[in-house]
């Protein structure tokens, strides 16, 4: 072999791979890039709908005179951890236990211990790692696992005595009906009636927004909670149809919706967020309160005592 031919081996075995390695290297540093863009623009987008909640709010109360409250509100940053609270916590009451020394102690162990990958609780069907407990710590976002997860601790306390029957979606149900239609999600109950039991919870994500949409088989109602005061008065109509199409393919029989009441709930009427974090934890405590008939009474204030009190429950597979 000459030495020209012996160099464009060379090239073709070494400076090639060298070339292809770069190429891939430059891909995936794009992927990444992208991924922590588009995490970025979702970031911002919630933080300028908060503020401009924040102002509209802030806008109505002036119109209204109202002065006796007063506000401390501002957006986090994403990886922010919050510093003491500027409103007293929760006061240790029926309605909000306080969690004992040995039960902080728990808590603490799950979220700051160990691998992310651990399993820390299993129930329903689910598995909870640490990683998933963790965004209930300071301002994250709740991810679906932890939805799912306390939802049906919801459903299991509704076998007590006294308190309302419960079924919950997972929070998968509700885009795949929205998008595919009673199609896609027809096999889903085929080992439940649904309408057996009083209240039937449908977690609703919009992107980067939590919400919940509530149907009262007793007060024959749809309704919609949104801490932001959104209204979507669409996720009602589609969940009214469902139960339509429901009763004629369970049931055989047509679903008389003449006295059913569809509603956005206004914010006025609920607790709303003042943050951009705590959609999700307004979720399940809007879930918690509907399902044991009580009025809504928390407020932004109780977050962080929830978040820790929904670290053990979860972790015990008990609701205080």
């Amino acid at each position: 072999m000459c030495f020209e031919s012996f160099m464009l081996v060379c090239v073709i075995y070494f400076v090639v791979p060298c070339f292809q390695a770069e190429l891939w290297i430059k891909e995936l540093t794009s992927m990444y890039d992208s991924r922590a863009r588009e995490r970025r623009r979702q970031i911002e987008e919630q933080e300028a709908l908060a503020a401009q909640l924040l102002r509209q709010r802030l806008s109505d109360d002036s119109q209204l005179g109202n002065r006796s409250v007063e506000l401390h509100v501002r957006v986090p940053l994403e990886k922010e951890v919050p510093l003491t609270p500027l409103v007293e916590g929760p006061k240790p009451t029926e309605e909000f236990p306080e969690l004992t020394e040995d039960m902080e102690g728990e808590v603490c162990r799950a979220l700051r211990g160990g691998s992310q990958d651990e399993m820390l609780s299993e129930g329903f069907r689910l598995t909870i790692t640490r990683k998933d407990l963790q965004t209930l710590s300071h301002l994250n976002w709740l991810n679906d696992e932890v939805i799912n997860f306390y939802m049906n601790l919801l459903v299991e306390r509704g076998k007590d005595p006294g308190l309302p029957t419960v079924h919950t979606f997972n929070t998968f149900f509700f885009p795949k009906l929205r998008g595919a239609g009673y199609s896609a999600v027809r096999r889903w109950t085929k080992k439940m009636d649904i309408f057996s039991v009083d209240v039937i919870l449908v977690p609703v994500h919009l992107g980067v927004h939590w919400c919940l949409s509530v149907v009262d088989l007793r007060k024959k109602t749809v309704t919609y909670f949104d801490s932001m005061g959104g209204n979507n008065d669409e996720a009602c109509r589609i969940l009214l149809q469902y139960l339509q199409q429901e009763s004629k393919d369970k049931k055989g029989k047509d679903l008389d919706t003449s006295e059913w009441t569809l509603q956005s709930k206004k914010r006025n009427e609920i607790p709303q967020q003042m943050n951009g974090s705590d959609c999700g934890m307004f979720t399940c405590k809007y879930a918690e309160y509907i399902t044991k008939d009580k009025p809504i009474t928390f407020t932004q204030k109780h977050m962080p005592y929830f978040r820790r009190r929904m670290v053990w429950e979860i972790l015990n597979r008990k609701l205080l």
